[in-house]
């Protein structure tokens, strides 16, 4: 199912109509200015922010859900206020069920000489949210995984100096949580350069790990190419299951970026002989590369359903005609179902439009 746009905010399915379909375009830097602070860190103000073009159109809510670049997705759904975090620590944010988005800016400043802040993830521990993410202390540098803390979503973030975890021999990067059902955190994330995602425990608080890291995914199928990363673990109940959702592939748009998934007893088992063979998500002529998922429940037609947003690089305009290059990374949503067989399917295997 890929959604429609109503004034309601609520959704459904799908309809016909790309031809009559309008773009509204913005000029939009894809480069990001960095603007320095105090090595100790600190926090950006909420900004109001400017609005990011929509493909719109009769009942039409084509992906992408808007035309800001949003690599690498991190949401937080909030009723109908939806956030998307992305990696440049870049926020956006819908006050109608993702019908129109407005680009906050930074949510949160790079301190001086670090660089490529990437894949953002924001969670509620307690009475505050939590910000997973990686960074470079300067180029050429192994990425470390860092993490910040704030009371509200869209400003006061405050970075942590001390790396949450960091790697004297390789790069860490794509964090996630999850929060097995005996109640104990984990961040995953991804080693640069082994080729596998790893799994450690995490505090109460989320803000420790235990630093006993444990490969879970390498790489073994010949789709994935060299690399296997973002991961993201949904447990089903009924089932008894972890599954891991992960990309693999180069993620540039003229590379073979793609969603797969594997299945486990536990958490923290290799996830390697659970794999689904083929990708559940793979670019065709619209848009390439399409990746580094992250599953959220929202509300469609009075229902709780999951979806998953990712980003991809457009190929063609709301018409279908091609773009003459690549378009950024955009945010992505599409309804995730799941089989008789046990495992997930999205759309046709494809982006909807």
């Amino acid at each position: 199912m890929n959604p429609t746009r109503q004034a309601t905010g609520t959704m459904v399915g799908r309809t016909a109509g790309s031809a009559a379909r309008k773009l509204c375009r913005f000029g939009i830097a894809a480069a990001l200015v960095l603007a320095g602070l105090p090595a100790t860190g600190g926090s950006a103000s909420a900004v109001q922010g400017q609005p990011c073009p929509v493909r719109t159109g009769e009942g039409a809510y084509p992906n992408p859900l808007h035309e800001c670049p949003a690599a690498d997705p991190g949401v937080v759904i909030r009723g109908d206020t939806w956030y998307a975090f992305t990696t440049g620590l870049k926020l956006y944010k819908s006050t109608d069920a993702g019908h129109s988005w407005t680009d906050l800016g930074r949510f949160l400043q790079i301190p001086p000489g670090y660089v490529d802040a990437w894949a953002p993830e924001v969670y509620r521990i307690g009475n505050r949210w939590i910000c997973y993410f990686s960074m470079r202390p300067g180029p050429g540098q192994f990425a470390k995984l860092f993490v910040a803390t704030s009371t509200h979503l869209e400003s006061g973030w405050k970075l942590r100096t001390e790396p949450l975890g960091e790697d004297p021999t390789v790069s860490m990067i794509d964090a996630s949580m999850f929060v097995a059902p005996d109640g104990q955190r984990y961040l995953l994330y991804k080693e640069i350069g082994n080729r596998r995602i790893m799994i450690d425990r995490l505090s109460a608080d989320g803000l420790t790990l235990a630093r006993q890291p444990v490969p879970i995914l390498t790489v073994t199928e010949a789709w994935e190419g060299n690399s296997v990363e973002a991961p993201t673990m949904v447990y089903r109940p009924h089932e008894r299951r972890y599954y891991l959702f992960y990309s693999g592939n180069l993620y540039t748009a003229n590379g073979n970026y793609a969603v797969g998934v594997a299945r486990a007893d536990s958490p923290t088992a290799s996830f390697d002989p659970g794999k689904r063979g083929q990708p559940i998500l793979v670019g065709d002529e619209h848009f390439a590369s399409p990746g580094h998922q992250f599953v959220a429940t929202v509300r469609v037609d009075g229902r709780l359903t999951e979806m998953l947003f990712y980003h991809a690089y457009p190929l063609t305009d709301p018409d279908g005609q091609p773009l003459p290059s690549p378009a950024p990374r955009a945010l992505m949503m599409d309804q995730l179902t799941w089989g008789p067989d046990g495992w997930p399917r999205v759309h046709d295997g494809t982006p909807s439009r």
